[in-house]
């Protein structure tokens, strides 16, 4: 039998100097399972997220997605950070755009899937304007859209309804 993990860790621990931010952690989420990891503020979720998403070094352990270490695997990934990582000077469809070609996304892809994704987070009327110019919630919206434009395999999200209204 295959077996259908999408995320393991195995003594996953980061250290920032004296401070153990992740502590040991073996996690195994199943391919299709949707999986919450909370915990007060400084737990170490967010240093996590960033080990899992392949934009930080582990102290000591492993992190495997899809059967490869986090930092292989960033191109079947999809990661909404905590803080907006979003191009300010850029409009919405910009923004769609150019993570989309980042990800080798090819352009009616980008397009067809941004409009989707717009669309279904009310935003469709603000193609043309530039992120910088969005509220809090639209701009959490946009970077969602962005993680997902490429229709990654892992979708990981770091407290993604901050400052978001209910759709």
């Amino acid at each position: 039998m295959i077996e259908d993990v999408a995320i393991r860790t195995r003594a996953l621990t980061k250290r920032y100097g004296a401070v153990e931010a992740v502590r040991g952690i073996d996690l195994d989420v199943r391919a299709g399972e949707i999986f919450g990891l909370i915990g007060p503020d400084g737990a170490g979720k967010t240093s996590t997220f960033q080990i899992l998403g392949g934009v930080m070094q582990a102290t000591a352990g492993t992190a495997d997605l899809l059967g490869q270490p986090a930092r292989q695997a960033r191109e079947y990934v999809g990661y909404l950070t905590q803080a907006f990582s979003l191009y300010q000077d850029l409009s919405v469809a910009e923004n769609l755009r150019y993570v989309g070609e980042l990800r080798r996304v090819p352009v009616r892809e980008i397009e067809r899937r941004g409009q989707r994704y717009l669309t279904m987070f009310g935003m469709e009327r603000f193609m043309d304007r530039h992120a910088g110019r969005l509220s809090g919630g639209m701009k959490q919206k946009l970077a969602l859209a962005c993680a997902l434009v490429a229709e990654p395999q892992i979708l990981l999200l770091d407290e993604p309804t901050t400052g978001v209204d209910p759709v």
